[in-house]
């Protein structure tokens, strides 16, 4: 809706300078606003004059978010007062018209008349700079809700055009990042050296089970499934190492001599009685696990679920391995090892399985049904992710970069899961050092802020953003 009605270009510029001059954000709102309104009122007399009452009631609407108690807007709006004085409103909005087709021409212009002061002191006040990200925000805000296309807002915004109109610059550049990365799995599938069947070492034929085993420079991959899932996980391991590589712009290598294991959980009493680095005092401890790497080996097993379930556990183990020897980012460092480690599995195979954090123990229905959501392969965990911002639900940020993952809730998955994605493709040159400095113990949110130039709110104000226009 864009309408208006007179003033003079000396007044405004006297106006914005005056605003200029003023040092509390809030009362140089105040001031402007009660200019805007007085400028509305001659518009709303214009379109009496004019018989353009729908247009007029639209006015209405707008004039009354500025001041809620104008009373002509009430009236205009169908309000009734009461004895007390407060405002009832209709039950039914009034069905009103417009007569005069010469004169809405015209409205148009009459409309950024009247509200042409106001836009000039609101992109005044952003120009003049010192506002706080809210202030900053507001300010645009107000612009934006009468010239929606001001180019000089949204590029003092930072934002950009693209095809959907003005957007975070996140946006196109996440776009083109997912892209790439899209092109890192394809290349990394392609130049992986294939896997051949390979006769069982003797350390490997000293556990009894009916084992079979495909091998690759650096690589041996042993289980008792079939064929097809020992050369599925070989592909995937032989991939991810090339996969991390590019994608963090790291020399650094999984072990030479890894071996992963895949056999079924019927099977595990066997596989850690007979491992020689699984003494009888740990395997107890061993065998609750769904899978997990043999300490003190480059060794890899995994026996819980299906080829599927099996392959993405291994591939979790192996990257979580790769973020340990790269970065130093371990279990610790809760968001971080599990939001890169979903994010970055679920790149390569398409797939997102394996979580450390555990279901919750409280029957929270809402924690339950997002947890069956997000287990769901057809879920975009985007959408979740976007939903669960809007409607505020997201754990206090402050609290989660101090989890490990055992104790991250399933939100809390969600929003490292989230974070991760953004961090990975929208400010990919950030990611590898801020990962060392928490690596190394930094603190979580002062690691984020530093890295990405925003306090926490302002984080989640743009992280909602990035995810309405991603998910747009």
């Amino acid at each position: 809706m864009k309408w208006i009605a007179g003033s003079a270009v000396l007044a405004v510029l006297s106006f914005a300078g005056t605003l200029a001059q003023a040092s509390d954000f809030d009362a140089r709102r105040t001031a402007a606003r009660a200019s805007l309104v007085k400028e509305l009122d001659g518009y709303l007399a214009w379109c009496q004059t004019k018989s353009l009452f729908l247009t007029r009631q639209k006015a209405c609407a707008l004039l009354l978010e500025l001041e809620p108690e104008h009373a002509e807007a009430r009236k205009t709006l169908g309000y009734t007062r009461a004895k007390d004085g407060t405002w009832k409103a209709p039950e039914k909005p009034r069905e009103l018209r417009d007569f005069d087709q010469k004169a809405l021409g015209e409205a148009a212009g009459r409309w950024r008349e009247a509200t042409g002061s106001y836009v000039t002191a609101m992109v005044g006040l952003l120009e003049a700079g010192a506002l706080s990200a809210e202030e900053k925000e507001l300010a645009a805000r107000e612009v934006l809700r009468f010239d929606a296309e001001n180019e000089r807002v949204h590029v003092l915004l930072g934002e950009v055009k693209g095809e959907k109109g003005w957007v975070l610059p996140e946006t196109p550049r996440a776009k083109e990042r997912r892209a790439e990365l899209l092109e890192a799995v394809r290349t990394a599938f392609e130049s992986a050296p294939p896997a051949a069947p390979a006769e069982l070492t003797e350390r490997e034929r000293r556990i009894p089970l009916k084992f079979k085993a495909f091998a690759a420079p650096g690589l041996r991959v042993v289980g008792t499934s079939g064929e097809e899932e020992l050369r599925l996980c070989a592909q995937a391991m032989l991939a991810l190492q090339a996969f991390l590589q590019t994608v963090f712009a790291s020399k650094h290598a999984l072990p030479a001599d890894c071996t992963v294991f895949l056999f079924d959980a019927r099977e595990l009493p066997v596989f850690s009685a007979n491992h020689p680095a699984i003494p009888a005092t740990s395997r107890a401890q061993f065998e609750m696990q769904e899978g997990g790497g043999v300490p003190g080996t480059n060794d890899f097993a995994f026996w819980t679920g299906d080829t599927q379930r099996r392959v993405d556990g291994i591939v979790r183990l192996a990257l979580g391995f790769w973020l340990s020897g790269a970065f130093q980012i371990e279990v610790r460092t809760g968001w971080a090892y599990e939001g890169f480690g979903l994010v970055l599995t679920r790149a390569l195979i398409r797939s997102r399985l394996t979580w450390l954090a555990t279901a919750a123990t409280v029957a929270d229905p809402k924690t339950i049904a997002l947890r069956q959501r997000l287990v769901d392969p057809k879920t975009n965990w985007m959408d979740e992710a976007l939903r669960m911002l809007q409607e505020r639900r997201q754990p206090a940020l402050d609290e989660l970069v101090r989890k490990d993952a055992s104790q991250l809730t399933t939100e809390d998955v969600l929003y490292s899961y989230t974070l991760a994605t953004y961090l990975l493709e929208a400010h990919p040159e950030v990611v590898s050092k801020m990962l060392k400095r928490l690596g190394t113990g930094y603190p979580g949110i002062p690691a984020l802020s530093e890295a990405l130039g925003m306090d926490v709110p302002s984080l989640e104000r743009r992280l909602e953003r990035w995810l309405t226009e991603r998910v747009g």
